[in-house]
């Protein structure tokens, strides 16, 4: 992804603690209905993978939307 030099941040422990301290995140998907976006919570594990691991979790009552899911 395209980021402009003054968006960017190369702190790893800058990016932690942004995400640490807003933990509520964007999910977006493109469905029958087209686009949609959704606050959810998301939480930080600093100690997985090569730049941690986001995990959350999103549930849904139409049949298309149920899943359970980690970002890496």
């Amino acid at each position: 992804m395209y980021v402009p030099a003054h968006f960017d941040e190369p702190s790893r422990e800058v990016l932690y603690e942004l995400i640490e301290n807003s933990a509520l995140g964007m999910l977006i998907t493109h469905g029958r209905s087209g686009l949609d976006a959704n606050h959810i919570p998301f939480e930080l594990d600093t100690s997985q993978g090569e730049n941690g691991t986001l995990y959350s979790c999103a549930i849904s009552t139409r049949a298309e939307g149920k899943c359970t899911f980690s970002l890496e």
